[in-house]
């Protein structure tokens, strides 16, 4: 099976060595505030991709951490996407500190950024006192062999119109000009779950490359990172998120501000997969994220992973954990599984193939005249139950009023009526079977219409016997 098809889009990166800047520069740019912005050094470890539109047109803007880095497990991963990120752009933007000068590991960076791309513009950030640069900093920012230094601040936006007319002449000359894009029909799906799943894994298996630092260190993902690629003609955005874990157990305000930004990613979705592994059952903190993807109301998908790792398979084996999954998260009995295996690549791209599903599914509308339809023959087969301490419920009306989730507004006769949530679930299911509705909620509204609700003619009484046969007298 081919892989994903990248997006093609002009892409331009942002690199530099930490604390000058660049995520800020980023979200400034794309008009989020997904990156963290932090003191902390290597806030940002992966590379974080979106769109940047200017003058009606649009490229991709990747943010990556610092070029200095520890010689550690996720430090090697931070160089490594930020070598690839300089590698893959069009243009690179070097941004530098205007406040603090030019260091030794500024010259170090130029010097690899060069050999790596040589289509790179010198940005000089912070200056927001001058908009100027100073003589002594202009000569030592000349010394990194990339130009003339376009000044900008990040925190004020000051520059940023000049810097970004700039980039489109830059790539406008390499005949890589910014193209229109309509994004409405771009399906964006987020991989959600508990720290150490398997989700950068699955990320970078349906990509086919290390897109994701993988790592078996906790929490080694900060920040949800997009990736907008094509498959089989749709244009889909596939989001990593941080593990989320017990709030008890989040400590330090980057942890508490990714799981915030995991939250936003989540409320952007069309599509959330579940990612549990399949060699544990599932704990508090995986029924904690499936209530909060209900309560959200997106498409749902629960990944499997994993699914190597489980010994003495056989037919029953899926049917099985399925159950037991079920059993711990009833309330996502619509939801579909999936079994896989982010290591070795098996059925990863199911998922794509099962979200372009459900976001049809969620578009999906039902003409009342066949809703009435389906509504009598429902209520033939079972008629409708009233709450505890309710009358006798009369459905008059069931219309579809939304999608995306797909809504259905329930009319019922009479104010002090309701329907019992046994009987809802079992016309819920009864529309699932009829129509569909594959990997999406369906929200219904129930409305109380003051109407008297109709009287059920009585049966007719039968008339006292005349005659010897009515009894004596």
């Amino acid at each position: 099976m081919s892989l994903p098809n990248p997006r093609k889009l002009p892409v331009v990166a942002i690199v530099g060595r930490v604390n000058v800047g660049k995520s800020t520069l980023w979200n400034r740019l794309t008009e989020t505030s997904r990156a963290i912005v932090s003191n902390v050094a290597h806030t940002t470890r992966d590379r974080n991709y979106a769109p940047c539109l200017w003058r009606g047109k649009i490229f991709d803007v990747v943010d990556t951490g610092g070029l200095d880095v520890e010689k550690t497990e996720i430090g090697k991963g931070i160089k490594k996407q930020s070598e690839q990120a300089i590698k893959e752009a069009n243009i690179v933007l070097f941004l530098v500190d205007a406040q603090t000068g030019i260091m030794v590991q500024d010259l170090e960076f130029a010097k690899l950024a060069r050999k790596l791309n040589r289509h790179i513009l010198l940005v000089a950030n912070k200056t927001d006192r001058n908009a100027l640069l100073g003589p002594a900093l202009s000569g030592e920012l000349w010394k990194l062999g990339l130009g003339e230094p376009i000044p900008i601040s990040a925190a004020s936006g000051r520059g940023l119109g000049d810097l970004l007319d700039r980039t489109i002449t830059e790539l406008e000359k390499m005949r890589k000009a910014p193209i229109d894009q309509d994004d409405s029909a771009r399906l964006s799906i987020v991989l959600m779950g508990r720290p150490n799943v398997g989700k950068s894994s699955l990320m970078n298996a349906i990509m086919g490359e290390e897109r994701s630092i993988v790592s078996s260190i906790a929490h080694t993902t900060r920040e949800p990172l997009d990736t907008n690629f094509v498959w089989r003609d749709h244009p889909i955005t596939l989001v990593d998120t941080a593990g989320m874990r017990k709030r008890a157990n989040i400590s330090g305000r980057l942890e508490e501000e990714g799981v915030e930004r995991n939250r936003q990613a989540l409320s952007r979705a069309d599509v959330a997969v579940l990612v549990v592994d399949a060699t544990e059952d599932p704990g508090k903190q995986d029924k904690h994220l499936a209530e909060l993807l209900e309560q959200t109301h997106r498409g749902l998908i629960v990944a499997v992973n994993k699914w190597d790792l489980v010994k003495n398979k056989d037919t029953k084996t899926t049917k099985l954990y399925e159950d037991t999954v079920r059993q711990c998260l009833p309330f996502l009995d619509w939801a579909p599984f999936v079994f896989i295996s982010a290591k070795q690549g098996q059925r990863v791209h199911d998922i794509l193939d099962l979200a372009l599903r459900i976001k049809d599914e969620r578009k999906r509308v039902i003409a009342d005249n066949a809703m009435d339809k389906f509504l009598k023959q429902t209520m033939s087969r079972q008629r409708p139950r009233a709450a505890r301490g309710s009358e006798t419920p009369y459905i008059s009306t069931v219309i579809q009023t939304g999608t995306e989730p797909p809504r259905f507004r329930i009319t019922i006769r009479g104010s002090k009526t309701a329907l019992h949530q046994a009987w809802l679930k079992f016309f819920e299911r009864r529309l699932r079977e009829k129509f569909g509705f594959t990997g999406t909620p369906i929200v219904f509204n129930i409305d109380n219409d003051t109407k008297p609700v109709p009287q059920t003619p009585g049966k007719h009484k039968k008339k006292r016997p005349i005659g010897r046969r009515a009894g004596r007298y």
